[in-house]
């Protein structure tokens, strides 16, 4: 695969198979994301390949995406935040550039991989995974074989043309046409949901969730 084609190819990969990703080639995948650019080349990254059946439950339990437990292995991208910019947030720059090198390493070699964000706290995790409070986790990418067939190259929503300006901001899309409304209740229900006790989540909302997310990736 030529490399325009397998940036255009890859895809969200959401239904995996049962079979196991061995680790060696996780940390080949892995490999692949340190050789992305770092703010003032820092290099700080950190990983945690997850395929514990029993942390994965973990996560999903304290409010993260049910699609976790749902692949075989998952990846916590971590990275450094002692940083001097924090306008510019550089050390989550440098995390997300070391993971999308890891996404393209991953189709690469055939599999399959979600970067999720839909997470429990950061408080939370750390309590997990005993992690630093120098290291902020930034995404969790499960990853697998596909279930599906393998990924094609899906149309962009907006063409060049709309979404360049040059030498100022200049775009023919309606910017504002996302309802502010809707938004805040979004972030209102997902704040109402990781405040929600574990066990009621347990037993009632992500069974409900996991219902509803197999319903809509099916074979």
């Amino acid at each position: 695969m030529d490399f325009f084609s397998l940036i255009k190819t890859r895809r969200s990969i959401r239904s995996f198979q049962e079979k196991k990703v061995d680790r060696e080639t996780v940390k080949k995948i892995i490999e692949m994301a340190i050789y992305a650019p770092s703010a003032c080349n820092i290099q700080g990254w950190r990983f945690i390949i997850v395929d514990d059946e029993r942390k994965k439950q973990q996560i999903v339990d304290m409010g993260g995406s049910v699609n976790i437990k749902n692949a075989p292995l998952g990846i916590i991208a971590l990275y450094d935040n002692r940083t001097k910019n924090t306008e510019y947030a550089d050390h989550i720059q440098s995390a997300a550039a070391g993971i999308q090198n890891l996404l393209l390493a991953v189709h690469y070699l055939g599999l399959g991989a979600c970067w999720i964000c839909h997470l429990p706290s950061k408080k939370q995790l750390r309590k997990i995974f005993n992690i630093p409070k120098i290291m902020s986790p930034i995404a969790y990418i499960a990853i697998g074989h596909h279930k599906k067939n393998k990924p094609i190259e899906m149309p962009r929503k907006y063409s060049l043309d709309e979404i360049i300006g040059f030498n100022e901001f200049s775009s023919n899309i309606n910017i504002q046409n996302i309802k502010q409304s809707n938004l805040l209740i979004k972030k209102i229900l997902t704040k109402i949901y990781r405040l929600t006790p574990v066990s009621i989540k347990r037993k009632w909302l992500n069974q409900y969730l996991d219902k509803n997310f197999v319903k809509k990736f099916k074979n």
